[in-house]
Order: C-alpha cells, then sequence, then structure tokens
C-alpha cells in the first residue's frame, strides 16, 4: 500500500507519464483505481471512471468509463475504454450526455446515454467500437476536473412585418481545471438539429496548477489549486450564439496560510449556495468562505471571504454536503485512513469518523443516498444518510473482498 499511496499523492503533479508505455487496453470486466463517479437519474446505472493509475495498460485506451449496474452488482459490457488519468465524471441535465477528462492525452471525453441508461457510447464510432477515443475535444494543459451547467441564449429580431422574433441557444457549459500554465477552459456544447454536437472553447490563465472547479450559480464558477495562493471566481465571456468568446476573473477569494501557497484538494457548497467548503493541504485544514455576494448575481460586487476555519487529523480528499440546510453534515474522505470524517458545518467540529473501504476518494451524493468510490479496493459503498450525522451502509458493491495483507503489500 505504501507505494500506491506515494504515487497518488505525486498524481496532481505527473503529466504524459504514460505516453511511451506499451501493452493491453484496458480491461474492461473489472474496475480498477477508481477516480470518477456518477449515477443515472434512474438510480440503476453508476458510471465510474478507471484512471489506469498504476500504468497496468497502455496509454491510449489504459483508462475505462465503467457501466455498473447497482440492481445486479455488474459491469456491463457497454463498459468504453478511454485514455489514462481520467478524474471526476459529470452529466448533462437531461443525463443524455456525459463528460470527463483524461490528462494523459489532454482531452475533454464525451459521450452519449441510452435513455434507459444501461449504454454509453460515442456516436462518431462505429458500432462495434469499445472505446470513446473518437470522442475526444482536445484541451491542452492537463485537465483535470470539470464542472457543468446549463445555459441558453436568446436574442430578439423584428421580421420583416415588424414583429418581434425570439430566438433561444440552449447549450452545456463546462468548466475546466488544468493543472499546467495556470489553465482553464470554459466550453460550450449545442446539439445542432441532426443531433449532433458542436464544440466551442477558450483557455485563459487563471489559476496556478488549478485542480478542481465548482459551479457556484449562474455562469460562474469557483477554481482553486494546488499550489495557488487564491481561488479564482470565472464566468465565460459567451455570443448569442452560445459560442465561448474568452474568460473573466470576476473574483478572487484569498486563503490565508503560513506557506507561499496552499494546495486545494476539494470543494462543495451547502444548500443555501451562500457557503463554500475548501479542504486544503499545508496546512491540512477546512475553511468556510462566505460568497453570498458573488453566487447568483453576475453583476454582484461584494468581496466573498473567508469566514471561518477548522484544522483537520489528516491529509483529506473530497469533501461533498450531505443533507439539508439545517441539518447537513460535511462528508469528507481520508485515504490513507479507511474512513470519512462527518463534520458539524456550525460547530465546524468532526462529529465521527466512520469507516469505508480502502482508499475512500470520491463521493456522489443523490438526496438521501451517499455513493463512496473507494481508490484502493476498486469498491463503491453506498450509505443511508437519512440522519447525516449517522449514516448506515446499504451497500458494498464490486468488493474484491481483498484481504488487509494483500493490499500491504501493493
Amino acid at each position: 500500500m505504501r507505494k500506491v499511496l506515494w504515487l497518488f499523492s505525486l498524481l496532481p503533479l505527473m503529466t504524459g507519464c504514460a505516453t511511451d508505455l506499451v501493452g493491453d487496453s484496458a480491461n474492461l470486466e473489472k474496475v480498477e483505481y477508481p477516480t470518477g463517479i456518477t449515477i443515472h437519474p434512474n438510480g440503476r446505472y453508476a458510471y465510474v471512471v478507471g484512471s489506469n493509475f498504476d500504468l497496468d495498460y497502455r496509454a491510449t485506451d489504459g483508462g475505462a468509463v465503467y457501466v455498473v449496474d447497482l440492481q445486479t452488482n455488474e459491469i456491463l459490457p457497454t463498459s468504453k475504454r478511454i485514455g489514462s488519468f481520467g478524474t471526476n465524471i459529470v452529466l448533462s441535465s437531461d443525463a443524455r450526455h456525459g463528460f470527463t477528462v483524461t490528462r494523459d492525452d489532454d482531452a475533454l471525453v464525451w459521450f452519449e446515454i441510452s435513455e434507459d441508461g444501461s449504454d454509453i457510447y460515442c456516436p462518431k464510432a462505429k458500432s462495434s467500437s469499445e472505446t470513446l477515443l473518437d470522442c475526444r475535444v482536445i484541451v491542452d494543459d492537463n485537465p483535470t476536473h470539470v464542472a457543468i451547467t446549463r445555459s441558453y441564449r436568446e436574442t430578439t429580431q423584428i421580421d420583416n412585418q415588424g414583429n418581434e422574433v425570439k430566438t433561444r441557444v440552449d447549450f452545456d457549459l463546462l468548466m475546466i481545471a488544468q493543472l499546467r500554465d495556470g489553465s482553464v477552459t470554459a466550453v460550450t456544447v449545442i446539439e445542432d438539429e441532426d443531433g449532433d454536437l458542436e464544440f466551442s472553447k477558450e483557455t485563459a490563465a487563471l489559476v496556478y496548477t488549478a485542480s478542481e472547479v465548482q459551479w457556484i450559480g449562474g455562469e460562474r464558477f469557483v477554481i482553486t489549486g494546488r499550489a495557488a495562493s487564491n481561488l479564482m471566481v470565472v464566468t465565460p465571456a459567451i455570443d448569442k450564439n452560445g459560442k465561448v468568446l474568452g474568460l473573466y476573473a470576476k473574483e478572487s477569494i484569498t486563503i490565508p496560510n503560513a506557506y507561499a501557497a496552499y494546495q486545494g484538494r476539494g470543494m462543495t457548497l451547502n444548500p443555501s449556495r451562500q457557503d463554500l467548503y475548501l479542504i486544503n493541504q499545508y496546512p491540512n485544514s477546512l475553511l468556510k468562505i462566505d460568497i453570498t455576494g458573488v453566487t447568483h448575481n453576475d453583476m454582484a460586487t461584494d468581496h466573498a471571504q473567508v469566514s471561518d476555519m477548522m484544522m483537520l487529523p489528516d491529509d483529506m480528499s473530497k469533501v461533498a454536503w450531505v443533507g439539508d440546510e439545517s441539518n447537513g453534515m460535511l462528508y469528507v474522505t481520508a485515504v490513507n485512513k479507511n474512513a470519512i470524517y462527518i463534520i458539524n458545518p456550525r460547530l465546524m467540529e468532526i462529529e465521527q469518523v466512520f469507516p469505508v473501504g480502502k482508499g475512500p476518494y470520491e463521493l456522489y451524493v443523490e438526496n438521501s443516498t451517499v455513493y463512496v468510490l473507494n481508490f484502493l479496493d476498486n469498491s463503491i459503498w453506498s450509505l443511508d444518510t437519512t440522519d447525516p450525522a449517522n449514516p448506515v451502509i446499504k451497500n458494498k458493491y464490486l468488493n474484491t473482498n481483498t484481504s488487509e495483507e494483500e493490499n500491504d503489500e501493493k
């Protein structure tokens, strides 16, 4: 396990490191080193990103997006290969399209989803293709996290008869954090009359070693970095046709730190979208940031600021708000402790340490269920969080039942 955790700590700074490897394509029959998860709205299918983190497979198609049937606990043959070092995964608001990013080939990867959610595919590829490699948009500079929202542009024109004619363009808006060259990329995705997707993108240097992005309202996103001194609130400039023209830095949020830079790990919002919670290293801490003035109104000028802070006992990876505004808790994954720290955000205190699988990394919240993606035993746990302070284990999916001794030898 020590070797794996050492590699895990270096993952944010690795770039193109599998480019020259040769070998087999990713195994589509077992999930390995998962880093991203999302759930179809019908609750039956999970889409899980396998990262090829241990470099067992060749770079070009060593990662995968696995379709996991949560009713039968099976990995479906509709799973598809992607490039290496994939990260999180998001769905469009209508769950017809999915998006992830892969660092080894500097790509935004997209796919279509069948109506029942059981099948994912690249419409540009042959029907028999087991990859999504034909459905990539190259973005460069190590894309490491993607966030999504739905937006539109509406214009009014006067026709020859003097009547007002309104034209509306709807699109998915993606924001991508990138670890190199301070890059952040905005992408719009428009579906034309034939059902084909059109992509528009622009990149700006805004946050050094950008590592994670969070949608906070409207067309606003907040970006954190792995070697930065501040968070950046950004918004794209988009024309009437839904094309990205550029990006604006709307707000810079200074992070108090005794060191030259902090290492941002994960972010989440409370239900009112007025407070942002950031976990970071150097030192290990949880910050509460008041973003009331920058969340919803694009004309807002109020400054966001850190309103509270607590020290964390270990290096945490991801954070999610679980529950409603009044009784909600923060769930924080501790990879090295095989546990979730449950934190009361009103008191900024740890309520309990809840054991889960080996190397818990990503979290996905759906109503009163939390899905935990365990990086080191390749499993998915679901928790009943009807009482957010006291979760109950519901299911364990893809559990390898690998002994602790075997894991320690890795």
